[in-house]
């Protein structure tokens, strides 16, 4: 069998031919891929560094936060702290408060028993001197005496028809009546020697009467001297 060396030739060519091509294609694609790699590369890298950015931030949005917590939970703890001391004040203010409410009903308790004492008091003094009153009407026709009131409780006795040469001129004792019941006397005209023991006799029988009588007695006595 006898080769024919152009045709072997021819199909050399041809074979080389679809090498070069086949080898030519493979670069392009090996090329192509290259590039896909390298621009999915850079895109994952960008992405992979904008990430990076983003947690950077994140991190520093997670500290500001972090702190800005830990700030209001001082507040918090501070303003807790405020109330627990407002609350302790104010109950320390009510418990003073009540104290002092106590104390004026107290104080208005007294002021209210102390009044009604004194209203009492004046009571008995006014009904004392309306008994006096009354039992001085009774010698005033005959005996010329009739009363002169001041500041209540002070009144003076004022006797006429003593003098025998004067009938008008008058003869007084001014007696002051304290709430307990005690006479003394502020003033007498004219004077008469025993008139302390007179006052001791009256505060001792708490007899009015009995003491007008008697110090009128001494008065005409005084009268009638030389």
């Amino acid at each position: 069998m006898s080769i024919d060396l152009n045709d072997l030739e021819a199909e050399l060519v041809r074979a080389r031919r679809k090498a070069s091509d086949w080898s030519a294609l493979r670069t392009q694609f090996v090329l192509e891929r290259k590039d896909q790699h390298a621009a999915f590369l850079c895109d994952q890298t960008a992405k992979l560094n904008s990430l990076q950015g983003h947690k950077a931030q994140l991190q520093v949005q997670a500290e500001q936060t972090n702190k800005r917590l830990q700030h209001e939970e001082e507040e918090v703890k501070r303003t807790e702290e405020r109330l627990v001391g407002a609350n302790t004040e104010a109950s320390v203010s009510e418990r003073r408060l009540e104290a002092a409410q106590a104390q004026l009903r107290k104080r208005q308790a007294e002021y209210r028993q102390k009044v009604e004492e004194l209203e009492n008091e004046q009571k008995d003094r006014q009904q004392q001197l309306d008994n006096l009153r009354r039992q001085a009407a009774r010698f005033t026709e005959r005996f010329g005496l009739h009363f002169r009131s001041q500041t209540p409780g002070d009144f003076t006795v004022v006797m006429t028809h003593i003098d025998p040469k004067d009938h008008k001129k008058e003869f007084s004792v001014a007696v002051r009546m304290a709430p307990n019941d005690v006479y003394t006397v502020t003033k007498c005209d004219p004077h008469v020697p025993d008139l302390d023991e007179l006052v001791n006799e009256v505060n001792r029988t708490n007899d009015f009467a009995a003491f007008v009588k008697a110090v009128r007695s001494r008065f005409v006595a005084v009268a009638q001297r030389p």
